[in-house]
């Protein structure tokens, strides 16, 4: 057998003209494959000579794909040049049925392999290739034979090609079969994402197969890769939108007798949520760590499609835990905010999903971040005036702030509603009275004990006092208060209708100065007198709301009058005039001398030792 430079068996191919290829390096694979996709400028190729160089192009990279195109990155390549070879580039159509015919005859899983890679790469350049249902459909039994496929997990890890024996590392394969599994997991997944497929189509996707897609979820979990973990995820929420639309639209198939069938990837999955928690978490994950790609907007709408029908089913509204809620909630604050206007349809779903999730879930019973959900929300919808607003973002963030959680947060923050009272100029002593008795008992008997009032006859000096420290007034005091014509108020004092005529021959008692619980007044101390009985003097000419003696001024809250005037200020006395001068004695011209004094002498009194 030959052996390339290397000491490794070298590998011989043979093609359908009976030419037989033996590459020994990856320079020498690399400049035949360009050597077969490159026609000469002066030569016309036929539809013969294009086939037979597609299928020779094809036979080479799977012959050797195991040697020199190991990595995703020489794979891609070879099937960028064939891309960019004047197979695709003007007869792209032919070569996509030899394609698909060849599958469908083939049993070579190495040619298999290199076949659907090629399919792969060339439906992401032409999105259309994979909307066609007539050429996939025959196709989709044999994915998903490759997909059912058992492979032990420990071989399979993409991320370790290489394993080390005797401390020299040894190139281990990966096996083809896990090739085809996760090449078939992609091609199935571009297929459901952009087709819409029938009823009769969905027949083939059954609870087994949908239960083993949920199993491999969690076989995968610790792969170091992954990709593949990643991509099961994204066909199983792909089949849960193609049964959403099937189950939708039961309305167009109404004449069959034949039974709806209901959204099998929710019912195969609330069998067994307790044993599909990694599912739910790379879930997560994936929304989390999303970019701005049309791949990854279209990850993510599937992703929420399924999450709301997994919070508005109330079999499956508390799967996860609450620690990836509070995730989820991180993950929409900032989609919400950083998704641009072109992005309005993934928008829109986010927010058609957040409602089930802040009411369905544990968080209708947690606070985790409301006020700056409620930010965010308002913030969508704010400066209307000066910004087109969409009347579907508007009406979904009405439904979002409509919720109980919501209600409850507005009631919490606004509180009770407490009105000031308003004090207009009339009211200006109730204001006093009521500010007065707000005060402590404590502090309203310091005040009284360190303050002395002045002898007055109007009453607004004694406001300040409490009934408790106010001595009953004499009948002179009264009569003194009433003949004063400003005091017709009603918030005189309640002695005024009770007051006895004033007796003029009444002996006027000498002023003594005040104590701590006595007030200095003109006359007597009024505590040696008691209260006069009632006498109508007929003084006022309009009616008088009598309040009894026992109640302070202040403490009358419902008299609407105004409160009396007060009575002009005493004149200043007069300024004591200076005393003549008194002449002493004359000057020998006849003028008076005269000696100025600034005062008169008093005379001193001697006061008695006792």
């Amino acid at each position: 057998m030959p052996l390339n430079s290397d000491g490794v068996v070298a590998i011989t191919m043979e093609d359908d003209l009976g030419i037989t290829y033996l590459v020994e390096n990856p320079q020498q694979f690399w400049s035949e494959l360009e050597d077969m996709l490159n026609f000469g400028q002066n030569d016309i190729p036929t539809l013969s000579l294009l086939d037979s160089t597609l299928r020779r192009s094809l036979a080479l990279c799977a012959a050797y794909h195991e040697q020199y195109l190991q990595s995703p990155l020489q794979l891609e390549h070879a099937c960028e040049l064939l891309m960019d070879s004047e197979l695709f580039q003007f007869h792209s159509e032919r070569m996509c049925e030899i394609l698909i015919r060849d599958l469908q005859s083939r049993t070579d899983p190495h040619a298999q392999f290199i076949f659907y890679h090629v399919l792969l790469c060339y439906g992401r350049r032409k999105t259309d290739f994979f909307r066609s249902h007539k050429r996939w459909q025959p196709l989709l039994p044999l994915l998903m034979d490759h997909i059912l496929v058992e492979i032990d997990p420990d071989i399979e890890d993409a991320y370790f090609g290489v394993t080390g024996s005797s401390g020299r590392l040894a190139h281990v394969p990966i096996p083809i079969e896990a090739k085809l599994r996760g090449l078939g997991v992609q091609l199935l997944y571009e297929v459901c994402r952009v087709q819409k497929l029938s009823v009769q189509d969905l027949r083939i996707f059954d609870d087994a197969f949908i239960d083993y897609l949920l199993d491999l979820v969690e076989q995968t979990r610790h792969m170091h890769d992954e990709t593949f973990n990643y991509s099961v995820i994204k066909l199983v929420v792909s089949l849960n939108e193609q049964f959403m639309v099937a189950f939708l639209g039961d309305q167009i198939e109404q004449a069959t007798t034949e039974p709806q069938p209901k959204n099998r990837v929710l019912s195969v999955f609330m069998r067994r949520l307790g044993s599909s928690k990694t599912f739910g978490e790379n879930m997560i994950f994936m929304l989390n760590r999303a970019g701005r790609t049309p791949e990854d907007l279209c990850m993510q709408l599937l992703v929420l499609k399924f999450l709301y029908v997994l919070f508005t089913t109330k079999g499956t509204s508390e799967y996860f835990y609450t620690n990836d809620l509070c995730v989820l909630v991180d993950v929409f604050l900032r989609e919400l905010v950083d998704l641009d206007e072109n992005s309005e349809s993934l928008r829109h779903t986010y927010l058609r999903v957040m409602h089930p999730l802040l009411v369905k879930t544990q968080l209708r019973d947690i606070p985790y971040k409301r006020p700056q959900i409620v930010y965010a929300l308002e913030s969508l919808v704010a400066n209307s005036k000066v910004r087109d607003v969409n009347p579907t973002t508007k009406r979904l963030v009405e439904r979002c702030l409509g919720g109980d959680w919501c209600v409850n947060l507005m009631k919490a923050k606004q509180g009770p509603s407490v009105e000031k009272p308003s004090f207009p100029e009339t009211e200006i002593a109730m204001k006093s009275a009521t500010a007065f008795q707000s005060t402590p008992a404590d502090a309203q008997l310091q005040r009284c004990n360190t303050r002395t009032l002045k002898a007055s006859r109007s009453a607004e000096h004694l406001r300040g006092r409490p009934d408790s420290l106010k001595p009953p007034r004499s009948p002179g005091v009264d009569d003194l208060l009433r003949t004063n014509a400003n005091n017709a108020s009603v918030t005189s004092l309640s002695g005024v209708a009770h007051a006895a005529p004033m007796n003029p021959n009444r002996p006027s008692l000498p002023k003594r100065q005040s104590t701590a619980n006595s007030v200095l007044m003109d006359g007597h101390y009024s505590s040696r007198h008691p209260p006069a009985p009632h006498v109508d003097t007929g003084f006022h000419n309009h009616h008088h709301q009598l309040i009894p003696p026992t109640k302070s001024l202040h403490t009358v809250t419902d008299v609407k009058e105004h409160p009396p005037r007060r009575s002009a200020p005493p004149p200043p006395p007069p300024k004591r005039r200076k005393p003549p001068a008194v002449p002493t004695q004359k000057t020998h011209g006849g003028a008076t001398i005269t000696t100025i004094k600034s005062s008169v002498n008093i005379p001193q009194v001697k006061v008695a030792r006792a």
